[in-house]
C-alpha cells in the first residue's frame, strides 16, 4: 500500500508569510537604523578631522617653542661688541652654540625678529622670524596682535631692552638670564627660555 505524502499545512494560515504591514514596518525600522548609522559615521569623521587638526597645531606649536628654547639656551656671553648679545622689543641677536640649521657646538650668530606681515589667508599679522649669520630669514610663528621680546636679569626683573640701562650705567651682565616672547596687553607669555 502506498502512502501519499502531503506538505504540512500551517496551523493558522495567517502566519504563512509576512504581511504587507509587517514588511513596511521592517523597512521603516531598517531605514531608520541606516540613517542613524550614516549620521554617526559623519559625526565621527567630522570630529576626527577636528582632533587631527588640533593635534597638528599643538605639534607645530611645541616644535616652534623648542626651536626658540634651544637657540636661546645655547647663548654664550662674548665680549666682542659685534657678536655680543643685544635685544629690543622687536629683535634680539647673539651667539649660540645650539643653532637650528648649522652644526651644533660651533658658535653661530643668530637673530630672532618680529615684523609685520600676513597670515596664510592674507590678513595682517605679526611674524616671528629666525636667521643665522646673515642667512635667509625663516618664518617660525605667525600670529595676530602685538608681540614683543623681553629679557630678565639675574634678579628676574624683566626689561624691554638688553643690556638694560640703569642709574649706574650699563648692566655688567653679558646675557640675560631668560628671554621670553609675550603677546598683547597685558602681556601674555607665549615662549620662555632660560639662557
Amino acid at each position: 500500500m502506498a502512502v501519499a505524502q502531503y506538505a504540512p499545512t500551517p496551523a493558522n494560515p495567517r502566519h504563512a508569510g509576512l504581511t504587507l504591514v509587517e514588511l513596511l514596518v521592517t523597512l521603516v525600522l531598517v531605514s531608520m537604523l541606516g540613517t542613524l548609522l550614516v549620521q554617526s559615521i559623519a559625526f565621527f569623521a567630522a570630529h576626527y578631522e577636528r582632533v587631527q587638526r588640533v593635534a597638528r597645531d599643538a605639534a607645530r606649536t611645541d616644535l616652534q617653542q623648542r626651536w626658540f628654547a634651544s637657540s636661546v639656551q645655547g647663548l654664550v656671553p662674548l665680549g666682542i661688541p659685534a657678536r655680543r648679545f643685544a635685544g629690543g622689543p622687536a629683535e634680539f641677536r647673539g651667539t649660540t652654540l645650539q643653532p637650528l640649521e648649522a652644526a651644533a657646538g660651533l658658535p653661530v650668530q643668530v637673530r630672532w625678529s618680529i615684523a609685520a606681515g600676513q597670515d596664510d589667508r592674507g590678513r595682517p599679522a605679526m611674524v616671528v622670524g629666525y636667521a643665522e649669520d646673515g642667512g635667509p630669514r625663516r618664518r617660525v610663528l605667525v600670529q595676530a596682535g602685538s608681540l614683543a621680546f623681553q629679557y630678565a636679569d639675574a634678579a628676574r626683573t624683566w626689561h624691554s631692552r638688553w643690556p638694560p640701562e640703569s642709574d649706574q650705567g650699563p648692566s655688567p651682565e653679558w646675557t640675560p638670564s631668560q628671554v621670553r616672547l609675550v603677546a598683547g596687553r597685558p602681556a601674555r607669555e607665549l615662549w620662555l627660555a632660560k639662557v
